[in-house]
């Protein structure tokens, strides 16, 4: 098992495929089981329903499952990792898986698996189940993936493809959530005492301590500091701000001679943050004061590179702090920004 990953992996699981398939899913996924009724209790070991009660406190839980062919592909999934329900020509739900375990028995019970199928014997427990029912094809296209792909045995997605489907899905897993806080914090206190800021140590969690609010306003403190930094490295440019006719703020403001830039800085260096500083630019940019030349979107860590070529692509700049407190800038291509330019001042 990959105990040491901070990204999680996506289980694709056919779901709805046949009748059989359908009622199987509307009983264990949309409904959930009672496992501490009797008829289910005695078929847990001890320790599986331990595990249960801890993950699931109320009793009850969604479950779903898969055949020992996947066994080797269920090893390597863990307690927070997504699981993707697909069937139908729909994508219609995601979960983060809970509790895996093998229990053919209880598999059997579950499934209705007394006319000759093969047992699921892989069980596992789903949590924050949300509904998505997209059209199967559009959600495929958008990723880049076959759309003739109907996903007719579970699958593992990984690597790159796992953020890709995240996004496109609107899913944010509560480990992520929670090593996004962590990460939060990190560069909280490195923008506060000056130190570097160093990757947060993976670890898991089943549930985040901030509430929303909480966490808006923690973004908003260290979006401010970074700010606050980043001038201060400039100490010989004149920065003020503009507010839109919708009452939203500009970060920066700077205009220099022929040079007018607009910076908006994010808190964290995640894919999310740098989609939201890009669509921000590109939304003060079109009531900008003076005809923009320069797009720059502020980090307190370097993103990942697919997210850097995602700003490119855009003609925005990426500026972020390095490892020894200095702001470093990534140029968009000079060609591209040029070409962007006509888009980002809105002109017909």
């Amino acid at each position: 098992m990959d105990d040491h990953r901070a990204q999680p992996h996506i289980l694709l699981a056919p779901c709805y495929g046949n009748q059989k398939t359908r009622r199987r899913y509307h009983q264990t996924i949309e409904a959930g089981v009672n496992f501490e009724a009797s008829e289910y209790a005695e078929l847990l070991q001890p320790a599986e329903l331990a595990a249960l009660r801890t993950l699931h406190p109320s009793g009850t839980a969604r479950f779903w499952g898969a055949i020992a062919t996947h066994d080797r592909m269920m090893d390597r999934l863990r307690t927070g990792d997504v699981v993707v329900f697909t069937g139908g020509n729909r994508v219609k739900a995601a979960g983060e898986i809970g509790y895996l375990f093998r229990n053919p028995p209880l598999a059997d019970l579950l499934w209705d698996q007394f006319d000759g199928d093969r047992s699921f014997v892989n069980v596992y427990s789903v949590r924050n189940v949300q509904v998505i029912d997209r059209p199967r094809q559009e959600v495929w296209r958008s990723l880049g993936f076959d759309e003739r792909d109907n996903v007719a045995g579970q699958r593992l997605v990984t690597g790159e493809q796992v953020t890709r489907m995240l996004s496109e899905l609107r899913v944010v897993p509560s480990l992520e959530e929670a090593l996004a806080s962590a990460q939060l914090e990190a560069v909280d206190r490195a923008l506060t005492t000056g130190s570097r800021v160093i990757p947060v140590e993976t670890f898991h969690t089943d549930s985040v301590s901030l509430h929303i609010t909480e966490r808006i306003a923690h973004h908003e403190r260290v979006e401010s500091r970074l700010v606050s930094h980043y001038q201060q490295s400039c100490p010989d440019v004149a920065f003020t701000s503009f507010r839109t006719h919708n009452g939203k703020r500009a970060d920066l403001y700077r205009v220099e001679q022929d040079e007018v830039e607009i910076l908006e800085a994010k808190s964290l260096a995640s894919h999310e943050k740098v989609r939201e500083a890009a669509g921000q630019l590109l939304d003060y940019s079109a009531e900008s004061p003076h005809p923009v030349t320069r797009l720059s979107a502020l980090f307190p860590l370097r993103p990942d590179q697919y997210g850097i070529d995602y700003l490119h692509r855009l003609g925005i700049d990426c500026v972020y702090r390095s490892d020894s407190g200095a702001f470093v800038r990534d140029e968009a291509p000079e060609d591209r920004r040029r070409y962007m330019r006509t888009v980002w001042r809105g002109d017909s």
